[in-house]
């Protein structure tokens, strides 16, 4: 998106938000369809493992309802993730034939509402003693995908924290550095941390797994979230990994987003490519995850995201499988903000590359039941 597009952007959403929202409208009800085509072109069969033919379900909560309306294929089972997601072993065949497809499809109905926005007042913001320890101890903790005990993140960090003496202050200053020095831009996989530092560089979740990582340095509980964004602007068709991945969508997009601890108010989503006002206090108080356009899908804490990202690309170029993935969204009843016509470009491009390493692609998930916050 050019300079000039941004700006308009930017323009549009100001003013839909200073919109009155009608009152007594229905929740917004989507059905979000995704198909995938998995061709074997090799004169051997494919054959398929229970992570391949595993994918992640939806969240659902106070403010979204997700449910499987329609699939050509059973769910066999469902478990909890490592980080507390309901994922789905699908019944799939055991193997692909040689020279030929194999065609899955699966309609799920999502109900959204708006979630109301913290009134954030500075003077009441707490200190890092008012984080209880057992989030301490669960949602800073070093692994394959957020990075803190490395020396580019351990040099960087006390810096910004310095004469920062409450959570709020602490993220405000990470979360300024970030989008002061990070371009938006997007590679195949995501980037470790180190990576991101080094390049300046980053897609949405790149940009939120560094602040993540900066924030969990700093003994601050910090997660990942991945979901969808429906907009009836998108349409994009592209192809990845060597030609092996093709990816089509219509009216919606992947995207990622920052979830931080800060007391007293708790759990607040923060947005690194969606919301690009200057100001970081705005990108936490307006960040667009309170929308009912924006799904909330599974939660990345412990899990080797990166890794297991980078294994599944590798997997499928090494293999002679070719994958078409078709997502296309409609929406069946009225939202209840215009500001749901949103047209969404950056942030969502890589994300698409993102759901084929999550859905159906070599998810190696430890199944370990937990149950997040």
């Amino acid at each position: 998106m050019n300079p000039k597009a941004i700006g308009a952007f930017l323009v549009f959403l100001t003013l839909a938000r200073s919109m009155p929202i009608a009152l007594g409208e229905k929740r917004p009800r989507y059905l979000y369809n995704s198909i995938y085509t998995f061709e074997n072109r090799g004169d051997d069969a494919y054959h398929l493992t229970e992570d391949d033919t595993t994918m992640a379900l939806f969240h659902s909560n106070s403010w979204q309802n997700v449910r499987i309306k329609n699939s050509t294929h059973a769910v066999a089972r469902e478990y909890l993730d490592v980080d507390g997601n309901r994922m789905a072993v699908i019944d799939l065949p055991s193997e692909i034939a040689a020279n030929s497809s194999l065609v899955f499809s699966i309609t799920f109905e999502i109900e959204s509402a708006d979630r109301p926005r913290p009134d954030i007042d500075p003077v009441e913001a707490g200190p890092l003693s008012d984080i209880p320890p057992r989030l301490v101890e669960e949602f800073c903790i070093e692994t394959e995908t957020f990075t803190t005990g490395d020396k580019a993140i351990q040099t960087l960090v006390p810096s910004l924290a310095a004469n920062r003496t409450t959570v709020l202050e602490l993220v405000t200053s990470l979360l300024a550095w970030v989008t002061e020095n990070i371009s938006y831009g997007n590679f195949e996989v995501p980037s470790y941390p180190n990576e991101t530092l080094a390049r300046r560089i980053g897609d949405c979740d790149d940009q939120a797994i560094l602040l993540i990582t900066l924030c969990r340095a700093l003994n601050i509980p910090s997660l990942l979230q991945v979901g969808l964004v429906f907009n009836e602007g998108i349409e994009s068709k592209r192809s990845s990994w060597g030609d092996h991945l093709q990816i089509e969508q219509r009216k919606v997009g992947w995207h990622g987003w920052v979830l931080i601890f800060i007391p007293p108010w708790g759990w607040l989503p923060i947005d690194l490519t969606l919301f690009r006002s200057q100001d970081p206090l705005s990108r936490i108080t307006e960040a667009p995850e309170y929308e009912s356009y924006v799904i909330t899908g599974f939660n990345v804490s412990t899990q080797a995201y990166i890794g297991d990202s980078h294994r599944s690309r590798e997997k499928l170029m090494d293999s002679n499988l070719y994958v078409t993935v078709s997502e296309t969204m409609v929406k069946e009843a009225p939202s209840s903000s215009w500001t749901k016509l949103l047209y969404i470009a950056i942030g969502l491009s890589a994300g698409s590359a993102m759901v084929v390493v999550i859905i159906l692609l070599n998810r190696r998930m430890k199944r370990v039941e937990k149950i997040y916050f």
